[in-house]
């Protein structure tokens, strides 16, 4: 019997975090399938070989796109190939939505089963695709509550297995632990400052943050902290925090000790604000991006809100400041309104934990592992 072969596609940071875990508990349940792909270093630590790298795909925005479509267009090439020739049994697709709906197409067009985890947010941004996406795939497996419902009710087949990022993030046993190592004392306010997990993101979104802080020390002494994500050189974090004559610790490695520990956060929209909402950690979303990129999102959104937290709540919890909205004057307005007020941050703390119980219990990917291979299972006697 031939072994076992997945082609597993995770085209960004998160989704490569994602990736790492659910090809561990694949391999603990069947050590003899090879998982390869697109994904990061959590994905090869896990087990699993990269034929291409996340960081030779990942971009933001239409602008920062073109520059890559070549590269793309082969690694898509390559793939559909691979998988016309019959190299795979399955494909287990992690967010990426453009380019893992072709790999999804193709590998209809071959007959293999296609598994979508953590599936785009179709239902906030492109909802007319539900459907047809649902018909190139297998099984959606979600990570929040309404997706199942909502795949369902379009004919869809979808189990929710609680979010993956509740396996990631264990309960901090001392918040403060992080403060004394950076040497920020308990009665200093601390700041953390969250730009993104990409160098566009973070030269686009960081100046506006650094500006907003110098505000903000007019009237609150605070400490500030920038916590990077591994797919950052912290270098260029210190170099643009520099230039602006501002001083701020850049920690590489402890982003979720950071958030735990800060008294409130200006954070870009993404995971890292469900991050910030597993914790508890008062926060303000901002988000800037090209305005083409901006315009067309606005143009097929169905949702009031741009914050995961938000959109989750179905109400603003958190304040947003999205694109022409995110200048230093009103981060630091929105900030200093919370950082002078203890029982505004209070009152955020309690929402936000409503939320993040909405998310299920740990144990997600271990869930999505076994729903892949008893339907493979399935499929292949």
């Amino acid at each position: 019997m031939k072994q076992r072969k997945l082609l597993l596609v995770a085209g960004e940071e998160s989704g490569d975090l994602y990736a790492g875990r659910i090809c561990r508990h694949i391999l603990k349940l069947a050590p003899d399938i090879r998982i390869e792909g697109l994904g990061g270093e959590r994905l090869r630590r896990a087990g699993g070989a990269t034929l291409y790298d996340i960081s030779k795909v990942s971009s933001v925005g239409v602008a920062s796109m073109v520059g890559k479509l070549r590269f793309i267009k082969g690694v898509l090439d390559d793939f559909r190939s691979r998988i016309a020739a019959s190299e795979y049994d399955a494909a287990i697709l992690i967010d990426y939505p453009d380019f893992n709906v072709r790999i999804a197409k193709a590998c209809d067009a071959a007959g293999i089963p296609v598994f979508y985890y953590v599936c785009p947010q179709f239902w906030a941004w492109r909802r007319y695709r539900i459907k047809s996406v649902g018909r190139l795939v297998d099984m959606m497996i979600v990570v929040f509550p309404f997706e199942e419902r909502l795949y369902e009710k379009n004919g869809v087949r979808a189990h929710f297995v609680g979010h993956p990022l509740l396996d990631e993030l264990p309960p901090v046993a001392d918040p403060g632990a992080i403060r004394e190592e950076l040497g920020i004392d308990r009665r200093h306010t601390m700041l953390g400052l969250m730009p993104g997990s990409r160098n566009g993101e973070v030269v686009r979104i960081l100046p506006a943050m650094v500006d907003a802080v110098k505000i903000i020390r007019a009237s609150k002494p605070v400490k500030v902290v920038i916590p990077c994500a591994d797919s950052i050189d912290p270098a260029l974090v210190r170099r643009i925090v520099g230039d602006m004559g501002e001083e701020a610790a850049v920690v590489s490695g402890k982003t979720w000790e950071i958030i735990n520990a800060c008294d409130f956060l200006i954070c870009k929209s993404g995971t890292s604000t469900l991050q910030a909402t597993i914790a508890g950690t008062p926060m303000v979303i901002v988000y800037k991006s090209d305005w083409f990129s901006y315009l067309l999102a606005k143009s097929i959104s169905h949702v009031k809100w741009a914050g995961l937290p938000n959109l989750l709540a179905q109400k603003e919890i958190v304040p947003e400041l999205i694109q022409g909205e995110m200048t230093p004057s009103n981060i630091a307005k929105t900030a200093l309104s919370f950082l002078h007020d203890p029982s505004r941050r209070k009152s955020m703390r309690k929402e936000l934990g409503k939320v993040a119980a909405t998310l299920g219990e740990p144990g997600g990917s271990s869930r999505a592992a076994g729903l892949i291979m008893d339907y493979m299972k399935s499929f292949y006697e």
